[in-house]
């Protein structure tokens, strides 16, 4: 995100500089969150830990809160990316790994602390759902449509309902902390849920 100067060529220099910025005070948040309480971490904190001005740090984030939400969705795009051109099983399969491994570890700290404080706040849960949640939901609901179309998925059902039941029991146990949520735990659930053919997991080998 840019400041509008009324001249070009200021700004294509301004971008590069802006965007490293913006990285910067990202990492320093997440660095934050995973060392300490997220109701210590200041703006002033992260400002000085990324090396920049709060103003540069406000020209971005408004607010505290907007900025801790950004910095844990950077964090699990990185983490846990959800690949559409992939085949449905491998997928699906490979995003659930990712997930247990990354959400047992310092992206599931951070996402946990952030979350938290984002479900507080009715205008920052309405971000998460139209930022994260949503349009994540809508590729797995493509990737799982594509697999029941093709037959990759045997399940009976839609493929919204069988998503939901399968990354819902997945925040579930990560967010109650009930169950076993290591990647033998996510590729049941798929089983469960989804019904791939019997001998996928020797067909459609993922990674690990």
């Amino acid at each position: 995100m840019t400041l509008e100067t009324g001249k070009a060529a200021p700004r294509r220099r301004g971008r590069p500089r802006l965007y490293a910025a913006e990285q910067q005070a990202l990492a320093a948040t997440a660095a934050l969150l995973e060392q300490g309480d997220i109701r210590d971490i200041t703006m002033a904190q992260v400002a000085r830990r990324a090396g920049i001005s709060k103003i540069t740090l406000y020209r971005r984030w408004p607010s505290k809160i907007a900025l801790l939400a950004d910095a844990m969705l950077q964090r699990m795009a990185e983490t846990m990316p959800l690949d559409e051109n992939l085949p449905p099983l491998a997928a699906i399969g490979s995003h659930l790994l990712r997930m247990a491994r990354e959400l047992g570890g310092a992206t599931g700290t951070l996402a946990r602390s952030v979350l938290g404080e984002c479900l507080s706040d009715p205008a920052m849960t309405a971000v998460l759902r139209e930022r994260w949640l949503g349009q994540r939901r809508d590729t797995a609901i493509r990737i799982i449509a594509r697999g029941l179309g093709d037959g990759t998925f045997r399940a009976a059902g839609g493929a919204e309902a069988l998503h939901d039941m399968l990354y819902g029991a997945i925040w579930y146990r990560f967010l109650f902390g009930v169950g076993r949520l290591d990647g033998c735990a996510a590729l049941g659930l798929m089983e469960t849920v989804l019904a791939p053919p019997a001998g996928w997991r020797e067909r459609c080998p993922l990674p690990h």
